[in-house]
This record gives structure tokens, C-alpha cells and sequence, in this order.
């Protein structure tokens, strides 16, 4: 005769299969942090997760079947085992993560002070407002002609934030928070437009009219938490910036969302019906201001209203060629 009750083999079942799930959990994860790479990034994160999952399965079913099929004797002695290190683990897993949070907390607390303490630089000459349109070519200036930097797109500083931050060249691989800025903008809110309160006296980015609510910097590389942005447009000085305190769009979004266009050379860029170099032209030589449409690679449709009659109402003309733009561009007009 056995003294074994329902309630007692359901109460060590209960806890060899929980025992089982954890311990699967972390033997699973180990695995899975071996068998992947790092540099996988979330995508292995992602695995080494499954992994876990697919241990913690495994075990739980295979403690089922031993409480199912050995004797208590066994699963008691397998539970008095096992429990006390999937406890052990669980309580390290815990210190661990609030450990990690804590250390957290403390870096955003104090990037919070360092932003506080931070002094925005005022400027030694007034800020440069530039034209709406197309950004005049450094050798107009100098007269020399600088390399070609189209860059990425364009970033604009979310002026909500009050402070916009520049840092000198980051480690790509830490977030802005580990390093102190070396220079800011201050925005201030106007009764009808946000205004720039103080800013360093090399700032003058590719557009800038505040009452348009208009700063825009060409981004020269991006990484996941930086960009590298051009801060003045006549010398072609760059600095750093926090990823997060900017709004980013792209060249080909960018140059279909401005206002109009117009063509440099239009003799060697006439509109064409369709996005290929060999297609039939449909106007030569004009000059007129371009509505964009559509952009698709190097190609841009834009509205042909107006320019003669019995034309299609679209066309497409190229709007760069590698690093060079083959248009100019109107924001407001």
C-alpha cells in the first residue's frame, strides 16, 4: 500500500515541470549564445531566444513524462537536485537584470545633469540666414572647386527639445550619452515661430529660416545612434549629432516632397517620357519651374502642366548624377 495521494503527485509534478521549464530555459539560452554569432545583432537575439524557448519545451515535456512513467522515488530525488539550481539561477538572473537597470538609470540620470550643466556657446557674429532654394556651390565663394558631397539626405533639429547638441567625432559603437557635447543651438518659442536663441558662430547649414521653421543640415554618414551633418555649407565643416534629436529624411524623399525644381542644364537634361536616357524628349531647353511627382533612382517625374500644349502631363528628367545634383530646388516657391 502506498501513502502517495493525487494531491501530492500533482504538487511534485507541478514542481518537476517547473523545475525542468526553467532549467530548459537557461541550458537552451547557453546553447544559443554559443551557437551564435554577436555580430547577428537583434536577428541573434532573436535566435538565442528560440533557443531558450525551444530548451525550456523540451525539459517541461520531459518532466511530465518521468513523473507519468518513474517512480516518486525518482522524481523526488531529481527535484531536491534540480530545484536549488533553478532557484540559484533565477536569482541571479534577477540581480543581474537589476543590476543592469540600475546602471542605467544612473547614465540617464547623469547625461541629464551633464545637459543641464551644458552652457550653449553664444555666437560671435549673427546667425546666417540662407536662401530657401538650392544652397549656393562653395567655388562661387573661394573660387575653388571642392569635392563633390552630395551627402545622404537631409536633418532638420527637433526644436521642441529646447537644446540641440554637437559633439566632436564619437566612438560609433557607445550612444550619445556617454560623451559630453562640445557645442549646442538653444531654440526658444516665439509668439509665431520657434527662434534660435544662441549658436555657434561657424553655423551655417544648407537652409535656414526659422520663420518657415526651416534648419536643415546635410547629413554626410549615419550610423544607428550618430550623424555626421555639415554645419556650414561655405567651407564644408561638419560636426556630430545625437541620431535621436533630429528628424532624417533621405535625398530621393527629399527631392520630391520640395516645392518645384528646376534644371541646370537643360539641353543636356531635357524631359523625357520615361526614366531612361535613350527615351523619346518630350520639351528641350526649358527653364521653367518643375513640380515633382515621383522619384525612381536618379530619375524624378515632374508636372509638365503649362509647358506647351498637346504635351503628356508628366515626364521625368534626372535629378543627380552620383554626387552632383542636376537640379536646383525650391522649398517655398
Amino acid at each position: 500500500m502506498t501513502n502517495e495521494t493525487p494531491g501530492s503527485k500533482l504538487l511534485l509534478g507541478f514542481g518537476l515541470a517547473l523545475t525542468g521549464a526553467v532549467l530548459g530555459l537557461f541550458a537552451g539560452g547557453l546553447f544559443g549564445r554559443l551557437m551564435v554569432s554577436k555580430a547577428d545583432g537583434m536577428a541573434g537575439a532573436v535566435e538565442v531566444l528560440a533557443y531558450a524557448l525551444l530548451g525550456g519545451v523540451a525539459l517541461l515535456i520531459g518532466a511530465i513524462v518521468l513523473v507519468r512513467q518513474s517512480p516518486r522515488q525518482v522524481s523526488v530525488r531529481i527535484l531536491l537536485i534540480g530545484a536549488p539550481i533553478a532557484l540559484a539561477l533565477l536569482t541571479y538572473a534577477t540581480w543581474h537584470f537589476m543590476k543592469n537597470k540600475a546602471e542605467k538609470d544612473m547614465q540617464w540620470q547623469e547625461e541629464q545633469e551633464r545637459y543641464k550643466q551644458l552652457k550653449p556657446t553664444a555666437p560671435a557674429m549673427n546667425v546666417m540666414f540662407v536662401s530657401s532654394s538650392t544652397m549656393v556651390s562653395r567655388s562661387e565663394n573661394t573660387g575653388e572647386e571642392p569635392p563633390p558631397r552630395l551627402g545622404l539626405g537631409m536633418a532638420s533639429p527637433l526644436m521642441g527639445l529646447g537644446t540641440f547638441h554637437f559633439y566632436n567625432e564619437p566612438d560609433l559603437d557607445q550612444l550619445p550619452g556617454m560623451f559630453r557635447a562640445t557645442d549646442s543651438l538653444t531654440f526658444e518659442k516665439g509668439e509665431h515661430f520657434t527662434n534660435i536663441t544662441s549658436a555657434p558662430p561657424w553655423f551655417a547649414p544648407a537652409h535656414l529660416k526659422l520663420d518657415y521653421d526651416l534648419v536643415l543640415m546635410k547629413v554626410i554618414t549615419l550610423s544607428r545612434a550618430w550623424m555626421e551633418v555639415e554645419v556650414n555649407n561655405i567651407d564644408g565643416t561638419t560636426r556630430w549629432v545625437d541620431r535621436g534629436e533630429v528628424d532624417f529624411v533621405t535625398w530621393p524623399v527629399f527631392i520630391y516632397t520640395v516645392n518645384t525644381v528646376e534644371i541646370i542644364d537643360p539641353e543636356m537634361n531635357p524631359i523625357r517620357i520615361k526614366p531612361l536616357d535613350h527615351a523619346s524628349v518630350l520639351a528641350e531647353g526649358t527653364s521653367a519651374l518643375l513640380v515633382p511627382i515621383a522619384v525612381q533612382g536618379d530619375w524624378l517625374m515632374v508636372s509638365t502642366n503649362g509647358l506647351a500644349d498637346r504635351i503628356a502631363p508628366t515626364g521625368w528628367i534626372r535629378w543627380r548624377d552620383g554626387e552632383r545634383l542636376l537640379v536646383r530646388y525650391n522649398l517655398l516657391c
